[in-house]
């Protein structure tokens, strides 16, 4: 299980897997600890060996493409008893489709959420009749919403820390107000 040493590890690489060392070892200096370079570098190792990190991506500016649309699909499902065959086959549709940022089941009013990107409202359209069409045996309910975002996707979202959080509340919650 990965430590608090660990998770700092990982908060900051979540911003930014192409830091240096010392920006590493930098900001675990301002949460408190105190880390030798080598530790930090063998600590990152240790957490790809163990399969915590898995790999390493970039973040785009989506500012600077063309306009995507994002759709979020929202879905239940019909009782039925090819319903678990049938997720299996979803599961590996979302799974392989390049467009798909995040799907999977939920507890509550829906059964499925699905967040999608597409370059252009004409694919994400046919993408929708075909999605119906694959699945339309197993779906009770398809509602579907293009989403503007105000905030890019971040994976920090994934890793921050407590003490991350904490600090964050603490600039924007009023001293007045109980926590």
């Amino acid at each position: 299980m990965p430590d608090d040493i660990d998770e700092l590890l990982l908060s900051a690489l979540s911003r930014n897997a192409k830091q240096d060392p010392l920006e590493i070892w930098d900001f675990l200096k301002g949460h408190g600890h105190d880390v030798p370079i080598e530790e930090i570098e063998s600590r990152i190792t240790k957490l790809e060996n163990d399969g915590v990190i898995t790999g390493y991506t970039i973040s785009v500016d989506t500012r600077k493409l063309r306009r995507r649309v994002i759709r979020v699909v929202l879905a239940t499902f019909k009782t039925s008893q090819h319903l678990p065959k049938r997720l299996e086959g979803l599961k590996k549709y979302v799974a392989d489709a390049p467009f798909v940022l995040f799907s999977g089941r939920t507890r509550g009013g829906y059964d499925w959420i699905c967040v999608q990107a597409f370059p252009s409202e004409e694919m994400a359209d046919e993408e929708s009749d075909i999605y119906r069409n694959l699945f339309g045996d197993i779906i009770q309910s398809y509602q579907v919403y293009d989403f503007m975002p105000v905030k890019d996707p971040s994976f920090h979202s994934l890793a921050y820390t407590s003490k991350e959080y904490k600090r964050f509340l603490d600039e924007w919650i009023p001293p007045f107000l109980p926590r």
